[in-house]
Protein backbone atom coordinates (compact mmCIF):
# COMPACT_ATOMS: atom_id res chain seq x y z
CA UNK A 1 0.00 0.00 0.00
CA UNK A 2 1.33 3.83 -1.01
CA UNK A 3 1.71 5.49 1.92
CA UNK A 4 -0.69 9.07 2.14
CA UNK A 5 1.01 12.45 2.06
CA UNK A 6 -0.44 13.59 5.29
CA UNK A 7 0.80 17.68 4.68
CA UNK A 8 -0.85 20.31 2.29
CA UNK A 9 1.47 21.43 -0.10
CA UNK A 10 0.87 25.48 -0.69
CA UNK A 11 2.13 25.99 -4.24
CA UNK A 12 4.54 28.80 -4.66
CA UNK A 13 3.71 32.07 -6.66
CA UNK A 14 4.28 31.61 -10.42
CA UNK A 15 4.70 27.74 -10.29
CA UNK A 16 2.83 25.90 -13.31
CA UNK A 17 2.78 22.70 -11.11
CA UNK A 18 -0.60 21.55 -9.41
CA UNK A 19 -0.77 20.11 -5.82
CA UNK A 20 -1.59 16.58 -7.77
CA UNK A 21 1.86 16.81 -9.82
CA UNK A 22 3.79 17.98 -6.64
CA UNK A 23 2.50 14.95 -4.73
CA UNK A 24 3.12 12.46 -7.70
CA UNK A 25 6.94 14.06 -7.76
CA UNK A 26 7.33 12.72 -4.00
CA UNK A 27 6.26 9.77 -4.44
CA UNK A 28 8.97 8.97 -7.52
CA UNK A 29 11.68 10.22 -5.23
CA UNK A 30 10.40 7.96 -2.56
CA UNK A 31 10.58 5.12 -4.43
CA UNK A 32 13.79 5.84 -6.02
CA UNK A 33 15.09 6.76 -2.66
CA UNK A 34 13.80 3.79 -0.55
CA UNK A 35 15.89 1.51 -3.03
CA UNK A 36 18.66 3.09 -1.74
CA UNK A 37 19.66 1.16 1.85
CA UNK A 38 21.17 4.77 3.75
CA UNK A 39 17.69 6.33 3.67
CA UNK A 40 14.44 5.44 5.44
CA UNK A 41 14.61 3.77 9.07
CA UNK A 42 11.80 1.94 10.16
CA UNK A 43 8.97 3.90 10.91
CA UNK A 44 10.10 6.79 8.23
CA UNK A 45 8.75 7.13 4.99
CA UNK A 46 7.05 9.48 2.28
CA UNK A 47 6.19 12.27 5.22
CA UNK A 48 9.96 11.88 6.29
CA UNK A 49 10.78 14.04 3.06
CA UNK A 50 11.09 17.68 2.37
CA UNK A 51 9.68 19.57 -0.65
CA UNK A 52 11.26 22.45 -2.55
CA UNK A 53 10.53 24.06 -5.42
CA UNK A 54 13.84 26.50 -5.89
CA UNK A 55 12.96 28.16 -8.78
CA UNK A 56 9.02 28.01 -9.19
CA UNK A 57 8.82 29.51 -12.70
CA UNK A 58 11.42 26.69 -14.07
CA UNK A 59 9.06 23.17 -13.28
CA UNK A 60 12.91 21.42 -13.52
CA UNK A 61 14.27 22.82 -10.36
CA UNK A 62 11.58 20.72 -8.28
CA UNK A 63 13.49 18.96 -5.21
CA UNK A 64 13.07 16.16 -2.71
CA UNK A 65 15.35 15.70 -0.03
CA UNK A 66 15.55 13.34 2.66
CA UNK A 67 17.69 14.71 5.31
CA UNK A 68 19.51 11.79 7.28
CA UNK A 69 21.31 14.22 9.80
CA UNK A 70 21.91 18.12 10.28
CA UNK A 71 24.53 18.38 13.06
CA UNK A 72 28.29 18.93 12.51
CA UNK A 73 28.16 16.85 9.64
CA UNK A 74 24.95 16.78 7.27
CA UNK A 75 23.83 13.54 4.95
CA UNK A 76 21.39 13.99 2.33
CA UNK A 77 20.02 12.22 -0.55
CA UNK A 78 18.64 14.38 -3.19
CA UNK A 79 16.09 13.74 -6.56
CA UNK A 80 15.48 17.27 -9.05
CA UNK A 81 15.53 16.95 -12.75
CA UNK A 82 17.93 20.58 -12.28
CA UNK A 83 19.80 21.37 -9.39
CA UNK A 84 20.25 25.27 -10.11
CA UNK A 85 23.73 27.07 -10.12
CA UNK A 86 25.15 27.87 -6.59
CA UNK A 87 27.65 28.20 -3.91
CA UNK A 88 27.81 28.09 -0.23
CA UNK A 89 29.29 31.26 1.08
CA UNK A 90 31.63 32.32 4.29
CA UNK A 91 29.56 34.84 6.17
CA UNK A 92 30.56 36.94 8.48
CA UNK A 93 28.52 39.03 11.39
CA UNK A 94 29.03 42.38 12.68
CA UNK A 95 27.77 44.41 15.17
CA UNK A 96 25.01 46.39 13.88
CA UNK A 97 26.16 49.98 15.89
CA UNK A 98 29.10 50.29 13.34
CA UNK A 99 27.45 48.33 10.03
CA UNK A 100 24.05 48.73 9.46
CA UNK A 101 20.94 49.68 7.14
CA UNK A 102 23.07 48.46 3.84
CA UNK A 103 26.60 49.82 5.11
CA UNK A 104 28.94 46.98 4.87
CA UNK A 105 32.91 46.08 5.43
CA UNK A 106 34.36 47.58 1.94
CA UNK A 107 34.81 44.52 -0.48
CA UNK A 108 31.73 42.94 1.31
CA UNK A 109 27.34 42.28 0.38
CA UNK A 110 24.64 42.50 2.18
CA UNK A 111 23.95 38.69 2.81
CA UNK A 112 20.16 39.10 3.75
CA UNK A 113 19.72 41.16 -0.37
CA UNK A 114 21.41 37.75 -2.00
CA UNK A 115 19.48 35.26 -0.43
CA UNK A 116 15.49 35.09 -0.57
CA UNK A 117 14.47 33.85 2.92
CA UNK A 118 17.86 34.91 4.32
CA UNK A 119 17.60 33.13 8.13
CA UNK A 120 20.39 33.48 10.57
CA UNK A 121 21.51 29.93 11.84
CA UNK A 122 19.73 29.62 14.66
CA UNK A 123 17.14 31.36 17.33
CA UNK A 124 20.29 32.88 19.48
CA UNK A 125 21.72 34.75 16.53
CA UNK A 126 19.98 38.16 16.37
CA UNK A 127 18.40 39.64 12.79
CA UNK A 128 19.39 42.92 13.78
CA UNK A 129 22.87 41.74 13.12
CA UNK A 130 24.76 42.21 9.92
CA UNK A 131 25.53 39.26 8.14
CA UNK A 132 27.89 39.77 4.58
CA UNK A 133 29.30 37.41 2.21
CA UNK A 134 32.96 38.30 0.33
CA UNK A 135 32.23 40.48 -2.64
CA UNK A 136 35.67 41.21 -3.84
CA UNK A 137 38.03 38.35 -4.09
CA UNK A 138 40.89 40.46 -2.89
CA UNK A 139 39.43 40.90 0.21
CA UNK A 140 40.80 37.96 2.97
CA UNK A 141 39.22 36.34 5.56
CA UNK A 142 41.69 37.74 8.05
CA UNK A 143 41.29 41.43 7.03
CA UNK A 144 37.58 40.81 8.13
CA UNK A 145 38.30 39.46 11.20
CA UNK A 146 39.92 42.48 12.63
CA UNK A 147 37.20 45.12 11.02
CA UNK A 148 36.11 46.72 13.98
CA UNK A 149 32.61 45.36 15.18
CA UNK A 150 33.01 41.76 13.76
CA UNK A 151 31.37 39.31 16.23
CA UNK A 152 31.66 35.81 14.40
CA UNK A 153 31.71 33.37 11.59
CA UNK A 154 29.56 31.00 9.99
CA UNK A 155 31.63 28.73 8.00
CA UNK A 156 30.49 27.50 4.22
CA UNK A 157 29.96 23.60 4.11
CA UNK A 158 32.08 21.45 1.46
CA UNK A 159 29.99 18.68 -0.18
CA UNK A 160 30.81 15.38 -1.06
CA UNK A 161 28.52 13.88 -3.84
CA UNK A 162 27.90 10.19 -4.82
CA UNK A 163 25.80 8.84 -7.43
CA UNK A 164 23.72 6.42 -7.22
CA UNK A 165 22.22 5.55 -9.95
CA UNK A 166 23.27 3.44 -13.15
CA UNK A 167 24.05 5.68 -16.36
CA UNK A 168 21.83 2.97 -17.85
CA UNK A 169 18.61 4.18 -16.07
CA UNK A 170 19.68 7.87 -15.14
CA UNK A 171 22.39 10.24 -16.22
CA UNK A 172 23.36 13.16 -14.52
CA UNK A 173 25.52 15.84 -15.72
CA UNK A 174 27.17 17.76 -13.05
CA UNK A 175 28.67 21.05 -14.04
CA UNK A 176 30.86 22.70 -10.89
CA UNK A 177 34.07 25.39 -10.89
CA UNK A 178 37.22 23.75 -12.31
CA UNK A 179 39.06 24.90 -9.57
CA UNK A 180 37.44 22.18 -7.79
CA UNK A 181 39.74 19.52 -9.63
CA UNK A 182 42.79 21.31 -7.67
CA UNK A 183 41.70 20.11 -3.86
CA UNK A 184 43.88 17.67 -3.23
CA UNK A 185 40.68 15.12 -2.51
CA UNK A 186 39.39 15.13 -5.98
CA UNK A 187 43.19 15.10 -6.90
CA UNK A 188 43.21 11.59 -5.39
CA UNK A 189 40.07 10.40 -6.94
CA UNK A 190 41.86 8.81 -10.64
CA UNK A 191 38.46 8.34 -11.82
CA UNK A 192 37.54 11.69 -12.37
CA UNK A 193 39.39 12.18 -15.33
CA UNK A 194 37.80 9.88 -17.09
CA UNK A 195 34.63 11.40 -15.98
CA UNK A 196 35.44 14.68 -16.84
CA UNK A 197 36.50 13.46 -20.64
CA UNK A 198 32.57 11.59 -20.80
CA UNK A 199 31.59 14.87 -19.24
CA UNK A 200 32.93 17.13 -22.00
CA UNK A 201 32.33 14.65 -24.93
CA UNK A 202 28.31 14.26 -23.66
CA UNK A 203 27.44 17.73 -22.62
CA UNK A 204 25.71 18.81 -24.98
CA UNK A 205 22.97 16.03 -24.83
CA UNK A 206 21.83 17.21 -21.32
CA UNK A 207 19.07 19.85 -21.12
CA UNK A 208 19.39 23.38 -19.56
CA UNK A 209 15.39 24.28 -18.59
CA UNK A 210 13.99 27.34 -20.50
CA UNK A 211 14.19 30.15 -18.95
CA UNK A 212 17.37 29.93 -17.06
CA UNK A 213 20.21 29.99 -20.22
CA UNK A 214 23.68 30.67 -19.21
CA UNK A 215 23.43 28.78 -16.06
CA UNK A 216 26.04 26.39 -16.27
CA UNK A 217 28.48 28.86 -18.43
CA UNK A 218 32.06 28.89 -17.34
CA UNK A 219 31.54 25.80 -15.26
CA UNK A 220 33.64 22.33 -16.67
CA UNK A 221 30.58 18.95 -17.16
CA UNK A 222 31.56 15.91 -15.50
CA UNK A 223 29.96 12.82 -15.61
CA UNK A 224 29.68 10.53 -12.92
CA UNK A 225 28.88 6.40 -12.61
CA UNK A 226 27.32 4.67 -10.06
CA UNK A 227 29.54 4.88 -6.45
CA UNK A 228 32.14 8.08 -8.20
CA UNK A 229 32.08 10.70 -6.35
CA UNK A 230 32.51 14.76 -6.66
CA UNK A 231 34.02 17.02 -3.90
CA UNK A 232 32.53 20.35 -4.00
CA UNK A 233 35.50 22.28 -2.30
CA UNK A 234 38.15 25.02 -2.88
CA UNK A 235 41.81 25.24 -1.27
CA UNK A 236 40.86 29.09 -0.86
CA UNK A 237 38.12 27.72 1.01
CA UNK A 238 36.08 30.45 -1.38
CA UNK A 239 32.42 29.12 -2.54
CA UNK A 240 32.52 26.68 -5.00
CA UNK A 241 29.83 26.85 -8.04
CA UNK A 242 28.00 23.74 -8.65
CA UNK A 243 24.93 22.73 -10.44
CA UNK A 244 23.49 19.50 -12.07
CA UNK A 245 20.90 18.41 -15.10
CA UNK A 246 19.30 15.00 -15.00
CA UNK A 247 17.42 15.81 -18.23
CA UNK A 248 18.78 13.45 -21.14
CA UNK A 249 16.60 11.93 -23.87
CA UNK A 250 17.95 8.36 -22.63
CA UNK A 251 16.78 8.54 -18.91
CA UNK A 252 14.35 6.48 -17.70
CA UNK A 253 14.16 7.54 -14.51
CA UNK A 254 15.50 10.51 -12.17
CA UNK A 255 18.74 9.92 -10.46
CA UNK A 256 19.57 9.91 -7.09
CA UNK A 257 21.84 11.29 -5.70
CA UNK A 258 23.96 11.39 -2.37
CA UNK A 259 25.22 14.36 -0.05
CA UNK A 260 27.90 14.07 2.59
CA UNK A 261 28.58 17.50 3.64
CA UNK A 262 30.38 18.87 6.97
CA UNK A 263 32.37 22.83 7.64
CA UNK A 264 36.13 22.77 6.80
CA UNK A 265 37.34 21.80 10.22
CA UNK A 266 41.18 23.65 9.57
CA UNK A 267 39.21 27.15 9.37
CA UNK A 268 36.86 26.41 12.18
CA UNK A 269 40.09 26.25 14.03
CA UNK A 270 41.82 29.09 12.42
CA UNK A 271 38.88 31.43 13.13
CA UNK A 272 39.21 33.87 16.29
CA UNK A 273 36.92 33.06 19.48
CA UNK A 274 34.16 35.02 19.41
CA UNK A 275 34.34 38.24 22.15
CA UNK A 276 33.50 37.72 25.25
CA UNK A 277 30.53 40.20 25.27
CA UNK A 278 28.85 38.41 22.32
CA UNK A 279 29.73 35.06 23.15
CA UNK A 280 27.31 34.11 26.27
CA UNK A 281 24.21 32.42 25.31
CA UNK A 282 25.37 32.21 21.38
CA UNK A 283 24.85 28.84 20.05
CA UNK A 284 27.50 28.12 17.36
CA UNK A 285 25.73 27.45 13.54
CA UNK A 286 25.26 23.34 13.04
CA UNK A 287 24.76 21.55 9.81
CA UNK A 288 24.80 22.60 6.35
CA UNK A 289 23.08 26.71 7.82
CA UNK A 290 22.00 26.58 4.20
CA UNK A 291 19.63 29.35 4.49
CA UNK A 292 22.18 31.13 6.11
CA UNK A 293 25.16 30.91 3.70
CA UNK A 294 23.87 29.51 0.15
CA UNK A 295 24.21 31.67 -2.77
CA UNK A 296 22.26 31.52 -5.88
CA UNK A 297 23.49 32.37 -9.29
CA UNK A 298 19.75 33.75 -9.96
CA UNK A 299 18.98 34.56 -6.43
CA UNK A 300 15.96 37.21 -7.40
CA UNK A 301 14.48 33.79 -8.88
CA UNK A 302 15.32 31.24 -5.58
CA UNK A 303 12.71 30.61 -3.40
CA UNK A 304 14.71 28.67 -0.76
CA UNK A 305 11.75 27.87 1.94
CA UNK A 306 10.62 24.69 1.42
CA UNK A 307 7.12 23.87 0.24
CA UNK A 308 7.21 20.54 2.86
CA UNK A 309 9.52 20.73 5.70
CA UNK A 310 10.68 17.11 6.11
CA UNK A 311 11.51 14.39 9.11
CA UNK A 312 14.93 16.74 9.65
CA UNK A 313 15.01 20.08 8.99
CA UNK A 314 17.88 20.63 6.08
Amino acid sequence: MTEELKREIQVPEGSTMSKQQYEEFLKDAYGLMAKCPQYFAGGEGLNSLELAHLIPVVEETVLAIYVGINHAVCNKGLVTPFLPRHGHNNVFVFDPQVFSGGDVPAGTSDAQNILNGFEPPNETWSKDWTYVMIEDPARTFESLWGEKGYIDMIPAKFEDFTMLSDLEASKVCFFIDPKAFEHPVNKGRDYLQAARQLGGKVVGEFVIPEGIAGETEGLEPVVLKKGEKLYVATNDFGPCAHAWSNIHPDNKELAVVNENSAVPLDLVIKKPAIKPEYAEGLIPAGGSADMTTDWFYRGDMVVRMPLLQGLVKG
